[in-house]
């Protein structure tokens, strides 16, 4: 392996670590009772593992929706990653915008124990899909 391609290992792995540890950030946020919060970690969760695929296999984007729209496209559209799955990615970026930017918005209990779970498996999804040496 080439020092770019360690490099670029590394910045995949990087992501994947974020995505673990945003993910921990939103389960200690659940029990908390944070839940505007939790729906915001538990998104940033899924982008990482979403942009560290993408980034795995060289495919860019610059912008959330455009790493939304080139997983759709490079990962959902083949069949690896199922649209049910996928539809827990997309729901979060939504509730995540309102969540953080709409006034006098809050999500209940009931909301986030919808996504918790399907959330997980989609991070553990994507991770399933990366080659690391």
């Amino acid at each position: 392996m080439n020092d770019y391609e360690e490099d670029w290992t590394a910045f995949v792995r990087y992501r994947l670590e974020k995505a673990e540890e945003t993910y921990q950030a939103a389960q200690v946020l659940y029990e908390a009772g944070q839940w505007n919060s939790v729906v915001n970690r538990l998104y940033y969760a899924c982008f990482y593992a979403a942009s560290a695929i993408l980034l795995h296999r060289h495919i860019s984007a610059k912008s959330h929706a455009g790493i939304i729209g080139q997983f759709s496209e490079n990962i959902v559209r083949t069949g690896e990653v199922s649209i049910d799955d996928f539809r827990v990615y997309s729901k979060l970026l939504n509730w995540r915008t309102k969540g953080d930017y709409s006034d006098l918005y809050d999500f209940s209990k009931e909301d986030i124990d919808m996504v918790m779970l399907p959330a997980r498996h989609f991070i553990d999804q994507v991770k399933g899909l990366i080659d690391l040496p």
